[in-house]
């Protein structure tokens, strides 16, 4: 057994990890001659600057972001000019020229950071805001990059194929028994070879301190060699390893597992640790970042798939090998060079309809196409790794995120245009006197649009700290339940990729907001600009103008984000207050196996009933039972039942989803029953067979409502009788619809890896200290998994619907505040343009509330402008969200007219402040003002 070594040493910093995605912008062979010395000089700033606390990190980084934008470029250059990386020419006039173009950048980078710099506080706010849009929009690219765009750690992906056959229930992308998949590959000649796998196999690891549960992938012998994998110690599995069932107790670590439970020890290799009681040899670790071709798979080890009995009780009690209707193997393999999917799926078809001749009880028939062969989907590797069948929904909410953070971005990038107009209305002078000294527009609107561009780099620099750390927040969007399960912060990584889609947007940005505002500055009357300097007013005779328009566009953008905030906050509202079925107060869950202790059926049924005995006699503890699932949970038992004197229709569904339970279970879930009663305490498999199902059932198969007492077949054949009937409850998610469920007593069918759920008084957590004793006492190796609270798990399950309610919510906040300071300083820049003006009314015996209704009915009217708009826009993007909401439509009034009722009020206050200012102006004051 293998004792556990010394923590490794410490990983990167955010910092540096930070640092290291940056210098990704200069060109590959300085990286090479220089990026190792640079990240070392790094760290050891950056260590000296963390001693000044947050202040000296913050001039770190200001010196690092202006270097990069010192010498990145000039980098580039050098790197096509002659004698560097790229093309070679002895032109003198060549190299003049871009010897030329180098200093003319850099002179413009070098007057924009001193431009900056003279108005720090301004270049705070804009830097600011616009990260804000940049981080999000990086976080979220991170997110599509990790899940979509990036190639998985094999050698050629674009060969590799998952392979899928279909299920009973007319799923196309089931998966396969053992000996299809022999047949699949000795039969085919589209693959160069196929392997198989099953991943959702826990199994116990004992080491000197305790015994805990690890993930581990069952694989065949040639599955590493097929993806291409190399060891980073020892080897890995070969043929040899899986030809004998239960003959080669050999593993592969994984390079997480290696490095963080062994600290790296290279001697592991050889040497033995107990999985399931079983000595196994560690015969080589896995590369860095190789968890297999599905993105749900996060394996700690990977074992023979011949071991698949000493590795799950689950495999002990069927004949796995041999028989074709046992579809449990994942299927992957690797095309020749020619040949394409589609040829590969023809081929595999082919070989499935000799299957079905020859085995029509096993390879024929789905519930949609009982009379054909079972279909078999092949899929690209990067395809199926989100899941089979789950790329079309991925691709939308990955669409429905761009679009939200794109609007994000979109109002940033107008509220600081409008700062920018404003400051250009400031610099009218100094633009006049640049002007008048013989400078051109062109190198006038470029240096602006250096500025703005250096502004939205630096806050691209800030954007990407701003989105590695807000993964820890957007993890749980993750596109499905399943894969956020399996995504962590250190595997989302800011590649190569993640920079230049932020150095992208960062230059689109300052490009988007720079341009109108460079272009309207730089376009004074001379005259006027020299005489007047700062003053005088824009746009005579204008009633609208360009920062009007922005303001439309920025209520416009929040008003559909706020109506999308609306629409999951209703949504998750809808679902909590969803009718379970239970209740899901005061109760704990915690899932234990005894066929990983090794423990035989008889030894396993006794530890059952004494825990629930023992459980049960804790101090405020009110009941304790046992069952397979606890609710609301996606997986599940799914077994056929045929309710005497009933005739199925054709391709009706008579696989229904079950739960095996002890008595108590109905009790500890406060499940209500509607007829009969709970199982019979200390019943047995010799007893005739008890049967209770939910509302939907009887109804189904029973519509005169008598049920009780009838029998049915369950399990192949084996008679039940009915006992009782409860209400209809929520099984698998909160979304379904009521749908038929039933129950079989646990004493009746034995499996070994049962949950624990215990009702107590008060907080269900307090118990679980005497909870893990009880169990203890029975037996001391005893791991206790998911322990969770019902009231938890039921979170857990709705976590995509919170993160987006609140992620949204937040956006739409924000949008909010930025839209309503929009509004007020385009109100407030109105009333000091036009004060001489209001001074002319109020002389000319204007009321305040005349000047009220003038100032007010101008930001009023902008309001209004872009509440049509955004309505309009709200509604086009209606189908983007309708399939992520709940118990609510996309359309609905009720959060349409909640929504424009607030915005509508936040634009009226951010237009009243102003207005009251503007109605106390002095007459006398204001005719002197210009």
């Amino acid at each position: 057994m293998m004792t556990q070594s010394p923590a490794p040493p410490r990983g990167p910093t955010v910092s540096e990890r930070i640092y290291h995605v940056l210098l990704y912008a200069y060109p590959p062979r300085f990286r090479e001659q220089r990026g190792r010395e640079m990240q070392e000089v790094f760290r050891d700033s950056h260590t000296a600057s963390g001693r000044h606390g947050l202040p000296g990190l913050m001039r770190l980084w200001a010196r690092t972001v202006i270097d990069l934008l010192a010498s990145v470029i000039p980098e580039h250059l050098a790197a096509i000019s002659p004698g560097g990386r790229g093309h070679r020419h002895d032109s003198p006039r060549l190299q003049e020229r871009i010897g030329d173009m180098i200093d003319k950048v850099l002179q413009d980078i070098r007057y924009a950071l001193r431009a900056i710099m003279k108005q720090p506080a301004f270049a705070g706010v804009v830097v600011l805001t616009l990260s804000l849009g940049i981080g999000a929009n990086t976080a979220i690219f991170s997110l599509i990059n990790e899940v979509l765009l990036r190639p998985l750690p094999i050698v050629e992906p674009e060969r590799i194929v998952a392979v899928y056959t279909a299920g009973s229930s007319g799923g196309q992308y089931s998966e396969s028994s053992y000996r299809d998949y022999v047949d699949f590959r000795d039969q085919t000649d589209a693959f160069v070879d196929m392997a198989g796998f099953q991943t959702s196999v826990v199994v116990n690891l004992a080491t000197n301190e305790a015994t805990e549960p690890i993930n581990a992938m069952l694989v065949t012998g040639n599955y590493f060699d097929l993806l291409g994998i190399q060891p980073a110690a020892g080897r890995l599995l070969v043929p040899g390893d899986d030809i004998t069932p239960g003959a080669h107790p050999v593993t592969v670590l994984s390079y997480e597992m290696w490095r963080g439970r062994f600290g790296s020890d290279s001697s592991i290799v050889g040497t033995t640790v107990t999985i399931n009681g079983t000595p196994f040899t560690v015969v080589g670790v896995a590369a860095p970042g190789f968890t297999g071709t599905v993105m749900t798979a996060r394996p700690d080890i990977w074992l023979p798939l011949k071991m698949a009995a000493t590795a799950s009780p689950l495999f002990r009690q069927f004949p796995i090998w041999d028989t074709r209707g046992a579809r449990w193997l994942a299927i992957v393999a690797r095309l020749e060079p020619e040949a394409t999917i589609a040829r590969a799926r023809v081929e595999v078809n082919t070989v499935m309809a000799r299957l079905a001749d020859e085995f029509p009880g096993s390879n024929r028939g789905t519930l949609l196409a009982p009379d054909e062969p079972r279909s078999i989907q092949v899929l690209p590797a990067n395809e199926a790794a989100v899941g089979g069948g789950r790329m079309e929904s991925t691709v939308q909410r990955a669409r429905l995120l761009l679009v939200i953070v794109g609007l994000v971005l979109f109002i940033a990038c107008a509220n600081v245009a409008n700062m920018l107009l404003a400051r250009g209305r400031r610099r009218r002078r100094e633009v006049a006197v640049r002007l008048a000294l013989g400078a051109s527009r062109g190198r006038l609107i470029r240096q602006m649009l250096t500025e703005s561009s250096v502004l939205g780099i630096v806050a691209g620099g800030l954007g990407l700290a701003l989105a590695l750390w807000s993964t820890r927040v957007l993890i749980p969007l993750g596109f499905s339940a399943a894969i956020s399960n399996f995504i962590t912060v250190e595997t989302i990584t800011l590649d190569a990729k993640v920079l230049w889609f932020t150095v992208g947007v960062s230059l689109f940005t300052g490009l988007l907001f720079g341009t109108v505002p460079a272009w309207r500055a730089t376009r004074p009357d001379l005259v006027q600009a020299l005489r007047d300097g700062d003053a005088g007013v824009e746009n005579r005779g204008r009633r609208y103008g360009l920062r009007d328009a922005l303001v439309v566009a920025q209520v416009a953008s929040s008003l559909v984000l706020l109506i999308g905030a609306g629409l999951f906050i209703r949504s998750l509202q809808a679902a909590y207050s969803t009718r379970l079925g239970f209740n899901p107060n005061g109760v704990l869950l915690t899932s234990m196996n005894v066929g990983l202790q090794n423990m035989e059926q008889e030894e396993g049924e006794q530890f059952f009933r004494e825990a629930v005995q023992r459980v049960s006699q804790i101090p405020g503890v009110q009941s304790a039972s046992l069952a397979l699932n606890h609710p609301v949970q996606s997986a599940g038992a799914r077994a056929t039942v045929q309710p005497e004197g009933y005739q199925p229709q054709e391709g009706e569904e008579m696989e229904l989803s079950v739960n095996l339970v002890t008595p108590d279970y109905f009790k500890t879930l406060e499940i209500p029953f509607l007829q009969g009663r709970t199982f019979t305490a200390g019943i047995d498999s010799a007893a005739p067979t008890e049967l209770i199902i939910n509302e939907a059932f009887a109804a189904r198969y029973w519509p005169d409502g008598n049920a009780l007492g009838k029998r049915v077949q369950v399990f192949g054949g084996r008679p039940a009788e009915i006992v009782g009937i409860t209400a209809n409850g929520k099984y698998r998610n909160i979304r379904e619809d009521n749908m038929p469920y039933y129950y079989l007593a646990a004493s009746q069918f034995y499996q070994p890896g049962m949950t624990l759920a215990v009702r107590v008084d008060g907080e269900p957590t307090s118990v679980f200290p005497s909870v893990r004793a009880a169990i203890r006492e029975l037996d001391a190796a005893m791991p206790l998994t998911g322990v969770v609270t019902l009231r938890q798990h039921l979170g857990n399950a709705l976590v995509q619907e919170r993160t987006m309610a609140t992620l949204i919510g937040s956006l739409g906040l924000l949008a909010l505040l930025v839209a309503s300071v929009g509004i007020y300083g385009v109100m407030a820049y109105a009333v000091s343009q036009r004060t001489r003006e209001i001074g002319i009314r109020t002389a000319l015996g204007a009321q305040s509330h005349d000047v009220l209704s003038l100032v007010v009915g101008h930001g009023t009217r902008l309001a209004a402008a872009g509440i049509v708009l955004g309505g309009l826009g709200a509604l086009g993007l209606s189908n983007l969200i309708a399939g992520f909401l709940f118990g609510v439509k996309a359309t609905d009034p009720m959060t349409f007219a909640t929504v424009i009722a607030v915005l509508s009020g936040v634009a009226f206050l951010a237009s009243y402040i102003p207005a009251r200012r503007a109605a106390k102006v002095d007459p006398m004051l204001a005719l002197r003002y210009e």
